[in-house]
């Protein structure tokens, strides 16, 4: 098989998308954060112009007013701090700022023409306006350089991180993706090395996690089940070609000695009747093979529904006690009440009827069959047992395999599907059956789940 492209993968759409979500988490912060030093970076910003201010005008009453701001201008005469000291009239005494202030307070204006480190960011000026007890006016401003130098240094930061960001989250997405499916990559071709029988089972995973050990518990119930049915398959198909091959040579010969004999019409009518029986006992096989095949290919389970198994195993107790006594036997039951279990009906009736019959054919004159129901603490167990010869032991794990008759039960009528029948329906409805000596007879056990 061809190895999984990494490409093709959903490991590789997960790591797309665990990038572009770290992606988007990162953007977010960084905005958040941005936006927080964007904004005590402004307030700083008027907080250092309004302490300024006070400063001015404490120098304003000193009569120093002039002299103070020249001195300011001398030492930094190009920004960002701009000062400008104006008539009534608006007309500029002293100052950097080409101005006129006609109302107090903080006003945002355009700015051109900065000069100095980072001027390029310059392009507003926040001012702060105050008129002064003998009609000038006083306007101290600082431009907003500072904040695009900021703006610039976070949105280099900001594509820088949010790149490595992505690569880092592709590169731990990629390289646990493509570990995961190197190890899907060797699970599945272990199983298909197993389901070949190029590898014995079960299957098992030497490194991986917890999700890993789950998926090769169900990989390995998954492939012996394969192995079952392929198993099964292989066992009809054998005993199809051995069991039928009797009745059919009979049918052969009896037709060919009708043929080729007597023309005696009663001779030749016991011949077709003798026939017809012999196909429909072939039919029969047919008909029990086909719905075993049904039943273990899951086709009756989506019909499930509440059953009262109590009222079921009672009815069916009633319905074969006229039947026990015509044959000599007794029957007896002991069921316990409002027992309730999921399941088809038909098929559960089926199951009990067959493994009651059992009972009754394979048993002599005067066999007590006790017909058991009883609810534990976590489980319904239902029994079906008698004083009979029983089955010997080696033979408990065949019974319930298609075709398979005792050497005492090959003189009576059957085509040794009967049990066959019941494992499948048990196996349906995960019904654990088990054959239990009791020396004498045999105890067949049904543990409900």
């Amino acid at each position: 098989m061809r190895p999984i492209s990494f490409l093709q993968t959903t490991a590789f759409r997960v790591a797309m998308l665990q990038a572009l979500l770290f992606a988007v988490v990162v953007a977010a912060l960084f905005g958040l954060v941005w936006n927080e030093i964007h904004d005590y970076v402004g307030d700083q910003l008027r907080t250092a112009v309004e302490v300024e201010t006070a400063s001015l005008r404490e120098a304003a009453q000193a009569g120093m007013l002039e002299a103070q701001i020249r001195q300011r201008l001398a030492v930094v005469p190009i920004g960002p701090d701009y000062y400008l000291l104006s008539d009534a009239s608006g007309n500029r005494i002293v100052g950097n700022l080409l101005f006129h202030p006609r109302v107090a307070g903080w006003q945002r204006v355009p700015f051109h023409g900065a000069h100095g480190r980072h001027k390029g960011h310059a392009n507003q000026v926040d001012l702060y306006v105050t008129p002064l007890g003998d009609g000038r006016w006083l306007t101290v401003g600082r431009d907003n350089r500072d904040i695009g130098e900021l703006d610039e240094d976070f949105s280099r930061y900001f594509f820088r991180s949010v790149f490595g960001a992505m690569l880092f989250a592709l590169l731990s997405g990629g390289l646990a993706g493509h570990f995961f499916v190197k190890s899907v990559d060797r699970l599945t071709a272990r199983a298909e090395r197993i389901v070949t029988g190029e590898e014995p089972g079960p299957l098992q995973v030497e490194r991986g996690g917890v999700e890993f050990m789950r998926l090769s518990g169900r990989l390995s119930r998954i492939l012996e089940r394969v192995q079952a049915l392929m198993e099964n398959m292989r066992q009809v198909s054998n005993d199809i070609a051995h069991d039928l091959r009797t009745p059919l040579t009979r049918l052969r010969q009896r037709l060919e000695t009708a043929y080729l004999g007597t023309q005696d019409a009663a001779l030749l009518r016991e011949a077709i009747e003798h026939s017809i029986a012999e196909v429909d006992d072939v039919l029969a096989t047919f008909g029990a093979l086909l719905r075993i095949s049904r039943i273990e290919a899951r086709e009756r389970k989506a019909g499930f529904t509440p059953v009262n198994l109590s009222e079921l195993f009672a009815s069916m107790v009633e319905a074969y006690l006229p039947v026990v006594e015509d044959e000599g036997k007794h029957l007896s039951f002991d069921i316990a009440q409002g027992v309730e279990v999921r399941g088809d009906r038909p098929l559960l009736t089926q199951m009990l009827s067959n493994l009651i019959e059992n009972a009754i054919h394979h048993t002599p004159i005067g066999t007590r069959i006790v017909v058991s129901l009883r609810d534990d603490a976590n489980r319904v167990v239902g029994c079906i047992q008698d004083n009979g010869p029983g089955i010997p032991h080696q033979h408990h794990d065949h019974v319930f395999r298609r075709f398979f008759r005792l050497d005492s039960s090959r003189s009576s009528a059957g085509s040794g599907l009967g049990l066959a029948l019941v494992a499948a329906i048990a196996d349906l409805h995960r019904i654990a059956l088990s054959l239990r000596d009791r020396a004498p007879g045999l105890a067949v056990v049904m543990q409900f789940p």
